[in-house]
């Protein structure tokens, strides 16, 4: 066999790595995620949801629910597999991550709470929330409406998974916690607040300090007698 590498060209110099994606080519890492990211379209809420204010664990729920990644039943009878479908909460309707998180009794009883504190409609289904998170209101209002969403749709997961897993469902505790883990996440954010009914309301009920935005140097004004003549 050695006959056969006589035809092999073999050059005295070194070879030098060439990335071909790069202009340069030299690899790096702008290239490399530009080349592994897919093209799609903005879904408009990625950059919306992530805050220094929420855990990125807690955030990562939400993102999964928002991109239906969450393994649900639904989810995995999609991918091939054969499975019965039940929701571990109420046992009456197959596993949907709409169902679950949108139209489950136990989650409209979270979603009832949301509606109470904030005055708004209930949640039909997973574009909602976000209107509503966008909707009018202070920096510091809008911040604790993420919060709550991003905690409900954890909590929900969480008592999802405590109930198919550990038998245990706590609903009445759970949305105590919301309320701690809320109050948590907007005394670490600067956002401010505006002097409005609404937000007294919201900060006094989840007990986050108030706080002000910046105001305006005041000028005082007053009224004098004009001079002689």
């Amino acid at each position: 066999m050695p006959h056969f590498f006589n035809h092999i060209m073999v050059r005295e110099e070194q070879d030098i790595p060439n990335w071909i994606l790069d202009e340069s080519g030299r690899f790096t890492l702008k290239s490399a995620k530009i080349f592994f990211l897919e093209p799609g379209v903005p879904c408009g809420w990625g950059k919306l949801i992530w805050s220094s204010s929420i855990s990125p664990s807690k955030t990562l729920v939400l993102w999964k629910d928002f991109h239906e990644r969450l393994p649900t039943d639904q989810h995995i009878q999609n991918k091939g597999l054969h499975i019965c479908s039940m929701c571990t909460l109420c046992e009456k309707h197959e596993e949907s991550i709409q169902h679950l998180f949108f139209e489950c009794s136990n989650a409209l009883h979270i979603w009832s709470c949301v509606r109470q504190i904030f005055l708004t409609s209930q949640f039909p289904n997973k574009d909602d929330p976000l209107s509503f998170i966008k909707s009018d209101g202070s920096p510091l209002v809008k911040l604790i409406k993420l919060v709550v969403i991003t905690f409900s749709i954890w909590m929900i997961w969480r008592i999802r998974n405590y109930a198919r897993f550990q038998d245990k469902i706590e609903v009445s505790r759970d949305t105590s916690l919301i309320k701690y883990l809320t109050c948590l996440g907007g005394n670490l954010s600067k956002a401010s607040m505006k002097n409005a009914l609404l937000d007294f309301n919201v900060i006094q009920f989840f007990g986050i300090n108030t706080r002000s935005g910046k105001f305006l140097c005041p000028i005082p004004v007053r009224w004098e007698f004009p001079s002689p003549d």
